[in-house]
């Protein structure tokens, strides 16, 4: 299965690098521009191109131009489902790649900019949705005009994740990465479960020690600054106590850094859709799980120092920004979400722990996150719910037994 004519014409230009296995990494090889933008090619040009990309296979990860080539094998995720940010989620593979080393193309549309709402009005072309009623309502296709270069509402962020690109990794740690991505972005009937400190070391502890530690190594990158420095808003790299603050790669609309001076950040029109992750320097603590009082001083810092640099930067009170963290997490180094709070995703009541709250719990007892039961929401195709669901399974057998003795 292709997507035919949507992908084949829609060229890549990168917004912000990233320094993880997800987003503009794979190991296509760059294909000539002159290639990729002919739409008429002759067959000595096609074979070229095939060529081209056949013979970068093992070159390093490079930036997708284009997706033309790209094979679905599989619909993920159809868009429809808000709870998942309406983000259409395809697994397929380009040419040149073996069948095993999939891809998943995640494509989801920024928020209409309103900054310049009288280039927003020149730049749409309506045609007729439906008949004209007789009434008020007019019902129109909106098409953005594409000869606007300075208008962004053209341009789907497309996200592309490819753990074959870790070259350092084997085959069964790869195709692990790649399952627990397909997992994630797969839609699923969401499920939780209690969890008690005893299902905690017997099942989850295990799955956060099988993950390889190449799932966190973007992480260990950035926080040696040697990826995404044009996202750094803020870092102390005190071992203890500091953190690092950048903003996410899910704030689609934040101002180019390359384009517009970080003076003109204060109060933008984007900061509606603010987005931004607190990296902890330690790396002994990767959960809520491991928090003791002596994180305290570090998770303090996080909340008084967030709470400055944001307002400083951006011109966001402290009565709109939510602080907070995810149980589970997301990838197993600690770390602090720090939003708007007219953004929604992520912040269910099953998985999000206001930072706040948090301090003053491990306050009141060093121990509180090591000895309570923690409520978390998953898949039904996540491997941490199937752990969940034998550990659960096994206790209600051996209640059985014991009951029929």
């Amino acid at each position: 299965m292709s997507l035919g004519f949507t992908l084949k014409t829609l060229n890549l230009k990168k917004m912000a690098p990233r320094g993880r296995e997800t987003c503009l990494t794979n190991r296509i090889a760059r294909v000539r521009k002159s290639t990729l933008e002919e739409d008429d090619e002759d067959d000595d040009d096609e074979t070229k191109r095939k060529i081209s990309m056949t013979t970068g296979v093992k070159l390093l990860p490079e930036k997708l131009q284009t997706l033309r080539g790209f094979k679905v094998s599989k619909i993920l995720n159809d868009g429809k489902d808000s709870s998942f940010g309406n983000v259409v989620a395809l697994l397929g593979t380009f040419p040149g790649l073996e069948e095993e080393e999939s891809v998943i193309l995640k494509l989801s549309r920024p928020p209409i900019p309103l900054d310049d709402l009288d280039q927003l009005a020149d730049a749409i072309t309506l045609y007729e949705r439906m008949p004209y009623s007789g009434m008020e309502y007019g019902y129109y296709h909106g098409v953005v005009n594409n000869s606007s270069e300075t208008f962004f509402a053209p341009y789907l962020s497309v996200d592309v994740v490819y753990p074959g690109c870790l070259k350092d990794e084997s085959k069964e740690a790869k195709a692990k990465l790649l399952a627990k991505h397909i997992s994630r972005n797969q839609a699923q009937r969401p499920v939780i479960f209690r969890e008690n400190p005893k299902t905690y070391e017997k099942a989850h502890l295990p799955y956060i020690e099988a993950i390889p530690t190449s799932a966190i190594g973007w992480v260990h990158k950035i926080l040696n600054k040697e990826k995404e420095l044009e996202r750094l808003l803020f870092d102390d790299d005190d071992l203890n106590d500091g953190f690092l603050l950048n903003t996410d790669p899910k704030w689609t609309t934040h101002p180019d850094p390359k384009t517009m001076p970080k003076e003109q950040w204060m109060n933008h029109p984007s900061t509606r859709e603010l987005y931004c992750l607190g990296l902890c320097h330690r790396k002994d603590v990767r959960s809520l799980r491991d928090l003791r009082a002596a994180h305290l001083p570090m998770l303090r810092a996080m909340a008084k120092k967030g709470r400055e640099v944001i307002k400083n930067t951006y011109g966001l009170a402290n009565e709109s920004l939510r602080i907070f963290v995810h149980y589970p997490p997301q990838f197993y180094h600690f770390h602090v979400h720090f939003t708007n709070v007219s953004v929604e995703h992520g912040v269910s009541a099953e998985r999000a722990h206001l930072l706040d709250d948090v301090i003053e719990n491990i306050e009141r007892d060093s121990e509180h996150y090591a000895k309570r039961s923690i409520t978390c929401r998953m898949g039904e195709n996540d491997e941490l719910w199937r752990r969940f669901k034998e550990l659960d399974d096994k206790a209600g057998a051996e209640a059985a037994d014991d009951d029929a003795r």
